[in-house]
């Protein structure tokens, strides 16, 4: 009876990982498009009413999702005791605050490249700029897609047949 009882944890703690891999997958791509939602909403911001960074980062972290929300009201706050030009201060932001918002690695790398040129070049330019972040996390989001339901499928099965392989070992 008790290695029944034991079996039947096993399999459900097996089941609720494959769960949780699943939801921090999709999670991955719905960060993503909320990347690409907060450049094109500072591209917007930037090109049409040419509003000043720091205003732009709270306009958008008020209409944008989470990381994104909080990380652009940490830019803006920490803005004015920034003593570094504008790209430097933002690699190192990014570079600090990464774990606090929980952007995996290639978020991190692509927002420290976006905002390297921030504040630098002139508007047309980091428009065109912008442009290109969202073509990179356009590419990002149609990879991680295709990917989605090929790894859902596959950590669902590998800890199925570990917590199976277990039950074997342990019986």
């Amino acid at each position: 009876m008790l290695k029944l009882v034991g079996s039947i944890w096993i399999i459900t703690i097996s089941i609720l990982y494959a769960w949780k891999v699943r939801r921090e997958l999709k999670e991955h791509v719905e960060q993503l498009v909320g990347m690409k939602e907060m450049f094109l909403m500072l591209w917007g911001e930037i090109s049409y009413t040419r509003t000043p960074l720091k205003e732009a980062f709270l306009q958008i972290a008020s209409q944008n999702k989470e990381p994104f929300s909080s990380f652009l009201e940490l830019v803006a706050e920490k803005m004015e005791e920034n003593e570094e030009c504008m790209g430097t201060f933002w690699h190192h932001l990014v570079e600090q605050e990464a774990d606090k918002f929980l952007f995996h690695e290639e978020e991190r790398a692509l927002l420290q490249r976006a905002g390297e040129n921030f504040g630098y070049l002139d508007g047309k330019m980091q428009l065109k700029n912008l442009e290109l972040y969202m073509e990179q996390v356009e590419v990002l989001i149609q990879t991680a897609q295709k990917e989605l339901k090929d790894k859902q499928k596959v950590s669902g099965v590998l800890s199925l047949m570990c917590g199976l392989f277990l039950i074997i070992l342990l019986i």
